[in-house]
């Protein structure tokens, strides 16, 4: 026997009103997060230029060449003493017996060996003095890109020259005036301190 269709019909209302309902369903859009920056932070500086602008540094290679020519007289000074020594050996040589010529190229020797090592002195003084400049200066680069990037806004502070392992960078990441300008600002800054010393140590 077939049910009525208006049976069927409310049937099929009451078990749907059983069932729990559904909440409408909300298409939202999937947000998906970008890394804030996903590269490195560069600048650079281009190193010939802080070289040669730099007053500390310009200051350094004034005081080696003074230095390298005083080394220089102090040599030319020896050797000309040494050479008139050997030449009035040379003349005092007719008139000497054998063991005074032994003794005269002995002591011609003793001037060639002292003016050598004389020379390899001076040249190791200069050489550690350079060295010793060269770390300062290393050490006051290194301290004020510290100072200099204190927040953070930089990875990496390249130094930049033409024909060097860097071939090409943008000009906007180029912070060599900047740099520049402070690390003199602070060598000034040094000498007005060490002058102040100097004055009150008066």
């Amino acid at each position: 026997m077939k049910m009525p269709f208006l049976v069927i019909a409310a049937t099929c209302l009451i078990a749907a009103c059983n069932q729990p309902a559904q909440e409408p369903q909300v298409q939202t859009e999937e947000v998906i997060e970008e890394p804030e920056n996903p590269g490195l932070k560069v600048a650079f500086i281009y190193g010939d230029t802080i070289n040669a602008h730099y007053k500390f540094l310009l200051e350094a290679q004034k005081e080696l060449e003074g230095e390298t020519k005083i080394a220089e007289e102090r040599i030319g000074r020896k050797m000309q003493r040494a050479e008139r020594r050997a030449q009035e050996l040379n003349e005092e040589a007719r008139y000497m017996t054998q063991t005074q010529m032994q003794e005269a190229q002995l002591e011609m020797q003793n001037l060639q060996i002292e003016l050598q090592q004389f020379e390899e002195k001076l040249a190791i003084e200069l050489r550690t003095r350079e060295m010793e400049l060269q770390s300062e200066y290393t050490a006051k680069i290194d301290t004020f890109l510290n100072k200099f990037n204190a927040d953070g806004t930089y990875d990496m502070i390249l130094n930049y020259g033409r024909g060097g392992q860097v071939l090409w960078i943008k000009d906007k990441y180029d912070v060599t005036q900047e740099v520049l300008d402070g690390l003199n600002a602070e060598y000034e800054k040094e000498l007005s301190e060490i002058q102040l010393e100097e004055e009150a140590a008066k």
